[in-house]
Formats: structure tokens, C-alpha cells, sequence
């Protein structure tokens, strides 16, 4: 399978960690809290990015908790300009629809309806909508959100006649119908730490690589998710994609 090098193209990263909202609990129509722990992983994330040498000055964009508004536009953007890898990192709340068939990305203003009513939100069906419609060669997608191995699901039941997304290339950070605890309000979440980690060691950094080492760290920490089930990171890379993507490279 051939490598995917996207150094010295036109790549764009897009960093959106919301870890702040609006509406909370005990409000009956809030989300479950406030995420201190997202707004470390963001800087954590985007320092990564910066001292790495496949994103250039001004290819990496972090947004601080953005009405769904500001998050659209934003990835608009990142999808127009993007010609050689476009990445999408999203941590914050976000909850699956009744019958669990769409994923839903929490932003500032969320809120919680009766029966699916989610104002505030952004489904993960039209993100895929957005990203596969990119002029961007490779697309990476790393949620660090409850049910985010939802996500693959997602992907496979997408419309997509032409299979355009078969350039999306998913990492999760737990899988499927599982929730993910909000973290120590001091550090980032266990999923974004490990990631910066193996980011952190040097050398180049190979998509494929990345998920095996940072999901061999997570078991071998114990890291559990809610009811104490074990975190489980997942990966979806289609059939066919060059999941040998050079993703980071850092000096040692």
C-alpha cells in the first residue's frame, strides 16, 4: 500500500474543543456539565501540530467552544483551502439520537428537547457531508466525545454513490453506545493525553501506527469509561484508503 506524504501541500487542521456551555445541569434542558479537561486538550493538541512539520503558519485553526454557527463556518473554510490533508479534531459533549442511528456534536449553546430535539448541536452526518465534498486528497477525523465510535456507524450507512468518503479516515475515542468521563479539570482527557503523547516521542508519526500505539497505552493504563467498562479507542480506515498516512514529524 502506498504512503500518503502530505508535507508541502496545502493541509489544514481544525481543532474545536468545546468546554464550555451554555446550558448546564441543573437546567432540565442543559448538558451534563461543564468539560475543564477539553480546553487542555486543545492547546495540548494544537502545540503538537505547530511543532511538527506538515502543517505550515496558518494551517492549524483551534476554535474555544463555538455556536454550531461559528463551527460550520469554520470547517467550510478548512474543506475550501484544504488540498493535502485536512484534520478534524473534535472533544466535547455529544449524545446519539433515540433510536442511536446519528451522532450528535454538542456546541456552546446546546441543548437537550424532549423526544430528538437538539438545538445547538451538529450531527455527524452532515460533518461527513461537509468533509467528503473537500478538495483535500486525505481526511482524518479524531473525536474525543461519548459514543464516539458511533461514528463508524455513521460512516457506513452514509449516502455516497461515488464513495468520495472513502478518503475519511475516522479515529474514536471509545467505542460504540459507550460514555466517556469528563476528566480531571487539570489535565486533558485520557484519549487527547495519549495521543499527545506518542505525538511527543519524536520521528515520523504514520496514521496507522498512531492509533495501535495510542490504543496499546489506553489497555495497558486501564482506562475505564462509564459503569466502569474499559475505554476502548477504535479506528475506521476503508477499504482501499493509504491508511499509511504521515500524520506528524517531529524532531527528537
Amino acid at each position: 500500500m502506498s504512503r500518503f506524504d502530505p508535507r508541502g501541500k496545502a493541509n489544514r487542521a481544525l481543532l474545536v474543543g468545546v468546554s464550555e456551555y451554555d446550558h448546564t445541569a441543573p437546567d432540565p434542558q442543559g448538558v451534563n456539565g461543564q468539560l475543564p479537561a477539553v480546553r487542555h486538550n486543545r492547546m495540548l493538541l494544537e502545540d503538537a501540530l505547530h511543532q511538527g512539520n506538515v502543517f505550515g503558519a496558518g494551517e492549524v485553526r483551534a476554535l474555544a467552544s463555538p455556536t454550531p454557527d461559528e463551527f460550520t463556518g469554520a470547517l467550510r473554510r478548512a474543506c475550501r483551502e484544504a488540498r493535502g490533508l485536512l484534520l478534524l479534531y473534535f472533544a466535547g459533549h455529544a449524545v446519539t439520537s433515540t433510536s442511536g442511528s446519528e451522532l450528535h456534536l454538542q456546541m456552546r449553546t446546546a441543548r437537550v428537547l424532549t423526544g430528538d430535539g437538539l438545538p445547538g448541536s451538529v450531527s455527524f452526518s452532515q460533518v461527513l457531508g461537509e468533509l467528503v465534498e473537500s478538495r483535500a486528497e486525505q481526511v482524518v477525523v479524531i473525536l474525543d466525545c461519548c459514543y464516539a465510535g458511533n461514528a463508524a456507524g455513521i460512516w457506513h450507512r452514509f449516502d455516497d454513490p461515488k464513495r468520495k468518503k472513502d478518503k475519511i479516515l475516522l479515529l474514536m475515542s471509545v467505542q460504540p453506545n459507550r460514555c466517556i468521563l469528563g476528566g480531571d479539570a487539570d489535565v486533558p482527557t485520557p484519549f487527547t493525553r495519549e495521543l499527545a503523547h506518542v505525538l511527543d516521542e519524536g520521528g515520523e508519526v504514520w496514521l496507522s501506527k498512531l492509533y495501535s500505539t495510542v490504543k496499546q497505552r489506553m489497555a495497558e493504563a486501564n482506562y475505564k469509561a462509564e459503569d466502569n467498562d474499559p475505554q476502548r479507542p477504535q479506528a475506521l480506515a476503508p477499504p482501499g484508503t493509504r491508511t499509511r498516512t504521515c500524520c506528524w514529524r517531529r524532531a527528537r
